[in-house]
Formats: C-alpha cells, sequence, structure tokens
C-alpha cells in the first residue's frame, strides 16, 4: 500500500490545491493531507478552520485523510508510513522553491521520494495569497476557492 503526503499551508485551500489531491489520489493508495506551519507566512486563519475546509472539501475523495502537523515535512511522513511527498508546481517559482525543499528533504531522509504535478492551465493563478489579496479588497475570490470556503467567507462578511 503506497501512502503519499500531500502538506501545506492551506491559507485557505483552494481549488487548485483540491485539484493536485484529487489527481494524486488516482495514483497513491493513501493521501494524507496535513495542514502545516511555515515559519515565513502570517495566516489569516486558523488551523482549525483550515483543517476543516479541507476536511469538507475532499470529502468526496475515500482515501484522502486530513490531519494537522507541526516540525518538519519529513517527520511527518515518518510517522505515517508515507515514501512519497507530493508538491504542485505552478509556475519556475513553484519549481525553483520546491526543488530546494526536495533537495533538503533529500538530505534529511533519503528515503522520501518528492513527486511534483503540475497545476492544469486554469489553475495557474490559483494560490492561497491571491485569494488572501481579493478579499483584502472586498474582492469576489469564489472562482480560486472550493465552494465550502467561499460560502464561510461570504457568511464572516
Amino acid at each position: 500500500m503506497t501512502k503519499a503526503v500531500f502538506c501545506g499551508t492551506f491559507d485557505p485551500v483552494t481549488k487548485g490545491h483540491i485539484d493536485i489531491i484529487e489527481r494524486a489520489c488516482r495514483i497513491f493508495d493513501t493521501v494524507i493531507v496535513f495542514v502545516s506551519v511555515n515559519s515565513e507566512k502570517t495566516m489569516m486563519f486558523s488551523k482549525e478552520q483550515r483543517l476543516e475546509w479541507l476536511r469538507k472539501a475532499t470529502a468526496h475523495l475515500e482515501n484522502v485523510m486530513c490531519k494537522e502537523t507541526e516540525g518538519l515535512t519529513v517527520d511527518a511522513c515518518k510517522k505515517e508510513g508515507a515514501t512519497i511527498l507530493i508538491r504542485g508546481l505552478r509556475n519556475s517559482i513553484d519549481f525553483s522553491y520546491e526543488q530546494n525543499m526536495a533537495s533538503m528533504n533529500q538530505l534529511i531522509d533519503p528515503s522520501l521520494e518528492t513527486i511534483c504535478l503540475y497545476t492544469k492551465p486554469e489553475y495557474a493563478i490559483c494560490s492561497s495569497s491571491n485569494v488572501k489579496e481579493l478579499l483584502k479588497y472586498h474582492l469576489d475570490a469564489s472562482a480560486l476557492v472550493p465552494a465550502c470556503v467561499w460560502n464561510d467567507l461570504k457568511e464572516a462578511r
């Protein structure tokens, strides 16, 4: 049984994230989605809220588990017995960042493989940062986030 991990801050989860998760579910037996910390980012939404949105947005996928983690992704993978780390790539900026992270993860744990899935063209601008920017100016971000996220955000306004 092949377990894969998809880690991110998901602040908030986007349609691009869900697309990567759905596609990974067709490749791997189990996909564990971790809401994680990133010391270089300031979060807009609580970890509990992000985890709830992920669970709702992936409820249709039988082989997905959504959890939270702190610390290194490599350690979370080891704890779950996962040998594959999934990453999504939208552009060359993502590529450079992910290449560096994959190299660091290999240094820490040579048994962990990083697999990158390219974003579909319709999700190329779909980032949590873009969503937050739209929200900051009270603009419609519904094209970028799952319905469960947008419905909660509309209610919060």
